[in-house]
């Protein structure tokens, strides 16, 4: 049995040093106060990306969606670039408002060609939202100075 003055590192502090291996919170690793081995974290590749389809560092990555006026934003929408972010918000939010805005109309079964083009506009309007959304990072300026 070992005394206090012969402790072996049984206390989370020691323990992380018992065994030569130096860990860091990730309250240290932000502020740069990490010894030991380097952390995983790596600023080029922890920036979120905005297409969640292609990986980070991935050699065939698109590069993002540039545009100058409505109708070439237009066209990145009708090409899909915005596809995956629209129709993840489209699905939740178009739900939602289906449900608030005529979920007692198709709960009861009375149901006519107008209410589901009240329930198509419910998705395709959170759709273009979002995809709007998505493009207003990468809108380029065009110079005012001409």
């Amino acid at each position: 049995m070992t005394g206090p003055s012969q402790h072996q590192g049984n206390t989370p502090g020691d323990a992380s040093q018992s065994n030569g291996v130096s860990i860091s919170t990730p309250a240290e690793a932000s502020v740069g106060a990490v010894s030991g081995p380097p952390t995983t974290f790596d600023a080029r590749t922890a920036v979120p990306t905005m297409d969640h389809d292609i990986a980070p560092g991935n050699p065939k990555r698109r590069p993002p969606p540039s545009w100058s006026s409505p109708r070439e934003a237009c066209v990145l929408i009708a090409r899909g670039h915005t596809f995956r972010t629209g129709v993840v918000v489209a699905s939740v939010v178009g739900t939602i408002l289906s449900g608030v805005n005529e979920g007692a109309v198709i709960a009861s079964g009375h149901l006519e060609a107008s209410t589901w083009v009240r329930v198509a506009t419910n998705y395709i309007v959170p759709f273009v939202v979002a995809s709007v959304g998505y493009l207003a990072p990468f809108r380029l300026r065009r110079d005012t100075n001409r």
